[in-house]
This record gives structure tokens, sequence and C-alpha cells, in this order.
């Protein structure tokens, strides 16, 4: 897989995005990342993602809000660009994340990656919204999450832990914030996990996490 590092920014739009397509030796993958260690069993190399699309199903019924993030042109060209995210106050989501590498042709779904290889993945889900990963002091939304790495095969190594494919999304407060998606690569290391219940929590305290970034997305919200 085509190793890359890229950072794009977008002033005046709250957006930022980091996509590591590949851990550099050197470089901050985010604000807690000073890890590059991999392992040899062939599948610790970093995805390669230009696309992000968040599904918002309300559940009450209703057709999803669907608000994605898009870098057509790959590193060196234009800076990607995400829709803004509009919500519902006192509505709860249940929100699909999907991951594409456009750059491929045809367009490659890494989702069914990330899927198959869900032990070495995990989404985070931080800004101005409340829960496992993030505990601002004042959140516009709530996140849980809604799946297990049972959910897409054999749990084989460990506790059975959230992968964030599927999560589900209370918005509580009206207002304008951010929403921030990562998607973390965690293969073992020497054998041993990197994966490990406590990641969310770490995050939230400002820790640095084992692994690398394949994608951090932030963008802007609106709960009306």
């Amino acid at each position: 897989m085509q190793s890359n590092c890229k950072k794009f920014s977008l002033a005046g739009a709250l957006l930022s995005l980091v996509v590591g397509l590949s851990a550099c030796a050197g470089d901050d993958h985010d604000d807690h990342d000073d890890h590059d260690d991999h392992d040899d069993h062939g599948h610790d190399e970093n995805e390669v993602i230009s696309q992000v699309e968040l599904s918002f199903t309300p559940d009450g019924g209703g057709d999803a809000l669907v608000f994605s993030f898009e870098d057509p042109d790959g590193d060196g060209g234009m800076s990607g660009s995400a829709e803004r995210i509009e919500l519902a106050a006192g509505t709860s989501y249940t929100l699909s994340i999907r991951f594409v590498n456009g750059l491929a042709d045809p367009a490659e779904d890494i989702t069914e990656e990330v899927a198959e290889e869900a032990e070495d993945h995990f989404v985070f889900i931080v800004g101005d919204v409340s829960g496992p990963a993030s505990m601002p002091a004042a959140a516009l939304l709530t996140h849980a999450y809604a799946d297990l790495e049972s959910d897409y095969g054999d749990n084989a190594v460990g506790d059975d832990l959230p992968v964030g494919l599927s999560n589900t999304i209370t918005a509580d407060t009206a207002g304008m914030g951010e929403f921030r998606v990562l998607l973390r690569h965690l293969p073992d290391v020497n054998d041993v996990p990197q994966k490990s219940a406590d990641l969310p929590q770490m995050l939230a305290d400002g820790e640095s996490l084992p692994g690398s970034v394949d994608v951090d997305v932030t963008f802007e919200l609106l709960v009306q």
C-alpha cells in the first residue's frame, strides 16, 4: 500500500484534516500521536483514504442525513473540503461512517478493510460531543458506540471492543461547534495488542495514544 502523509486546512470554516495515509518517521500525526511502531504481520500499513462519509439516520424514522469530506485530487493539490453537519435538537441518530479511497480506479470502499481488521482499528468521536473519548464542559451532542469487533468477524484477541463504524448520536443542545472523527490504526506490536478498552478515556484525558492515524477530520457542526 502506498505510503504518504498529508495535512489540509481550510481557514475560517472550522475545518481541519490530517489524513495519515502512512506513518512518517519524525512526524506527529495528531495531538496525541508519538508512536510509529509496526508489526511484521503484513497488515500494518495505514489505509489510503480520500473520502469520509457520515450518515445520520433519525431513530424515529426518515431519510438519512449524509455529510462528506472529500479530497478528490490527493496530496499536493487543492485542500479537501467538508460539508457542514446539520442536526435537529432533541433527535437521536444512528451514525454510520464510511471511508473511501477515491484515488483508486475504481474507487475502493476502505470501510470493508477496516471491518475485516476490526481488532486493529478504533474510531473516536470528539469535539463538542460528550462521549467515551470527549468530555467538553458544554456539549451539543452525546456519542455512544453501537458496534463491537465481533459484529464484523471472530473476536480473536482480548476483549470484544467497539470499532466505531456504527454509533448512536443524540443532539442535545442547539448551537454551533465541531464534530471530529479520528480513525486510529492499531496493529499488534511484537504480538502484543495496541488496541485496548482504555484508549477513549486516554484520548479524553489528553494522553498520547499508540498506533498511528488513518483519518482525522473536523466538520463544522450546527444543531438547531
